[in-house]
C-alpha cells in the first residue's frame, strides 16, 4: 500500500522501479532465537531439522532486523528518495503476526553472502539418526559446537553433545 500528493512523477514507473530495485536483491531469511516451538515446527520439521547458529558482521547496512507492521505495509512515495530505499524498506519488514520470528534478514545482490562465520549447530531432538552422527563428525573436523535440543518445563534449550570417543580399528 503506497500514498503520494500526486507530486511524485509517474507513479506507475516508481511502482515498477521499486519492482525492478527488488529482483536485484537476494533474501536470506535468519532468527535471532532458536527457542521458539513454532519456528520448530514450521522450518525443522517438527524438531527432524536442525539450526546452524552464525555470527553476523556488525554495522552491515544489508543486514537488519525486520520491522514488524500493519498488515499493510504503508510506503508514502513523497518520503522515499530512490526506488532502492523504496525496495529495501518493503524487503526489511513483514506482517506483525510474524513477529515471534524475530526475523533478521540478509539482501545481497551477490550469489552468496560469505561474510557469516558459523558458530553452532543445533540438531533437533527427532533428527535421523544417521543424519545425526554424519553432523556430529563434521562438526568435530571443522571444530564446531554441536549440540541437540532439549524441552524442558522452562522451555527449549540446546545440550552440549560431547565429542564421541571413536574406537580404532
Amino acid at each position: 500500500m503506497y500514498s503520494t500528493t500526486g507530486q511524485v512523477p509517474s507513479i506507475q514507473e516508481r511502482i515498477k522501479g521499486i519492482g525492478d530495485a527488488k529482483s536485484i536483491y537476494r533474501v536470506c531469511s535468519l532468527s535471532a532465537s532458536f527457542q521458539s516451538h513454532l519456528l520448530w515446527a514450521h522450518y525443522a520439521n517438527g524438531f527432524d531439522g536442525l539450526v546452524i547458529e552464525v555470527e553476523l558482521p556488525n554495522n552491515d547496512p544489508n543486514v537488519r532486523r525486520l520491522d514488524y507492521r500493519g498488515v499493510f505495509a504503508f510506503l508514502d512515495m513523497d518520503q522515499v528518495l530512490t526506488e532502492d530505499e523504496a525496495a529495501r524498506t518493503i524487503l526489511f519488514s513483514k506482517y506483525q503476526e510474524w513477529s515471534y520470528e524475530e526475523e533478521i534478514r540478509i539482501l545481497s545482490n551477490q550469489t552468496y553472502y560469505n561474510d557469516i562465520a558459523v558458530r553452532r549447530v543445533i540438531a533437533g531432538h527427532r533428527m535421523n539418526e544417521a543424519l545425526f552422527d554424519t553432523l556430529e563428525m563434521v562438526c568435530e573436523r571443522e571444530g564446531i559446537q554441536f549440540c541437540k535440543v532439549g524441552i524442558g518445563d522452562e522451555g527449549i534449550d540446546a545440550d552440549r553433545v560431547p565429542p564421541r570417543v571413536r574406537r580404532h580399528r
